[in-house]
């Protein structure tokens, strides 16, 4: 961080929380007054819409559930095993938090 920022955020520390908050909306505005100047793909104060998105993405569909369907499962392994497990990580996980 530069010198001239620390000195900045120190004197910002002196303001009040009112003047603190107007000297954010003004560094805010400012940046928004930047960002449209640059024109951005991705424009932070114009988020687009989810209609945009799926139009640039070219999202598919899902006409079929078995398309997502995969092969993965030892077959040694039961679903009891699974869900046994899982329990066994939540209740280790409860102990360390």
């Amino acid at each position: 961080m530069s010198s001239q920022l620390n000195t900045i955020i120190n004197e910002a520390q002196t303001l009040t929380p009112l003047e603190q908050v107007e000297l954010i909306t003004a560094i805010s505005q400012l940046l928004q007054g930047t960002y449209k100047l640059l024109q951005t793909n991705t424009d932070f104060w114009e988020p687009k819409t989810l209609e945009q998105y799926l139009k640039e993405r070219q999202v598919r569909t899902v006409d079929n559930i078995f398309d997502f369907a995969a092969d993965f499962w030892p077959e040694e392994e039961s679903i009891d095993d699974f869900n046994k497990y899982i329990s066994q990580q939540r209740h280790e996980d409860r102990l360390r938090n």
